[in-house]
């Protein structure tokens, strides 16, 4: 399905929360495409049994869209909390009820390796969010959950990792981006948020509340998860568009951000994780010339490339990021430019940071003219 030329519909404003499946809330992810633009792309740029490729998958909101909508999906990121997120989303129970078998099967084993846990070995960092006891089962749970690749009971679990609220394991923090509220919340006066949590009966809650709202879901369907540079990866079948959302140059620290829920996953250093994963302004366009070369042998001819691009501002010089990308693409880069739109984000969903950050987002189409890229000669 190819739109008219200049013609986008934009039907995706305000909030998703409350309509969209709750299988989406399995775990914060700061700076994710909105489901509902999510959903709105992938009705408009293809059809039911198109095959889509998201690259940079992040939280998998394209993901699960392309799925519950009938297309197949071909997803990837980098990020080790990304690929998590979207491949437990690409691979969810078929019911609560085998869930909780999961869960009661898993939890046997966790608790065998729970008295083995030695908090020696855990930084002190990690240690200040949690009761001792709370730890021990939090880090016996992952390991039991990765051995046997149950991904989504594992997201599910890093999504109660912290917060102040008693359904959550930590001591009194952010939901989002992990830092204490130690002042906000003192020990003197909240004793309750610093006392043991067990964890079995807050994923369990935490699993329901997951199946709150499930859509109707074909698991024929293909469904495929990689964790590969975006820029080498190529798919493993020709794709009928491609839909992602970019790294936002380095607005967005996806390895601090997600820091502590990385070190669970065996990332321990995030600051090298983020060198790779947010690049700055002239590693970001190299990748994206990259990227759109490779992805023009996997985009069938003539089909679209829909890129979210998040509008960089920084010390109050402004950076146009979707103009420069889309112009990497279409001189000489084997990409027409079809059509764009450009949103505010709220401040509810902005980058909390010292510089402005993106104030807005646009989705940038591009087509694939099927031609030859031109190539400039070397001297």
């Amino acid at each position: 399905m190819q739109p008219t030329r200049g013609k986008m519909l934009c039907d995706w404003a305000g909030s998703a929360l409350k309509d969209e499946s709750t299988f989406h809330q399995l775990s914060p992810y700061i700076g994710k495409i909105k489901s509902s633009m999510a959903a709105s792309l992938v009705s408009q740029f293809t059809r039911r049994g198109d095959t889509i490729y998201d690259p940079f998958s992040g939280s998998g909101s394209v993901a699960l869209e392309a799925w519950a909508s009938g297309r197949n999906i071909i997803a990837n990121d980098l990020s080790p909390y990304a690929y998590l997120l979207t491949r437990a989303k690409l691979s969810p129970y078929r019911s609560l009820e085998l869930a909780f078998h999961d869960i009661e099967l898993c939890g046997s084993e966790a608790t065998e390796i729970t008295r083995e846990v030695d908090l020696r070995r855990v930084p002190r960092w990690v240690k200040e969010f949690f009761h001792p006891e709370t730890l021990r089962e939090t880090i016996a749970w992952v390991d039991t959950l990765k051995r046997r690749r149950r991904w989504f009971l594992l997201a599910c679990l890093l999504g109660i990792l912290h917060h102040q609220r008693p359904g959550f394991l930590s001591f009194p923090s952010s939901h989002t981006v992990p830092y204490l509220r130690l002042k906000r919340f003192p020990r003197s006066r909240f004793p309750h948020l610093y006392e043991y949590r067990s964890l079995r009966d807050r994923l369990e809650a935490k699993v329901v509340r997951a199946f709150r709202r499930v859509p109707n879901l074909d698991f024929s369907i293909t469904r495929k998860c990689f964790s590969k540079n975006a820029a080498t990866l190529t798919p493993p079948q020709t794709v009928d568009a491609i839909i992602t959302s970019p790294p936002y140059m380095r607005l967005l620290e996806y390895g601090r951000d997600n820091r502590l829920r990385l070190w669970f996953l065996g990332v321990h250093d995030w600051r090298s994780l983020d060198r790779v994963v947010s690049p700055r302004k002239l590693a970001f366009l190299y990748l994206m010339r990259r990227c759109l070369s490779v992805w023009r042998a996997a985009l069938k001819p003539g089909h679209c490339c829909l890129l979210v691009i998040g509008d960089a501002s920084s010390k109050g010089r402004r950076v146009g990021l979707s103009e420069v990308v889309s112009r990497i693409a279409t001189e000489g880069g084997g990409y027409e430019h079809v059509c764009e739109h450009t949103d505010t984000i709220p401040n509810e969903r902005r980058v909390r940071r010292g510089i402005m950050g993106s104030t807005s987002e646009t989705v940038v189409v591009l087509r694939n003219t099927g031609t030859t890229p031109f190539r400039k000669e070397k001297h």
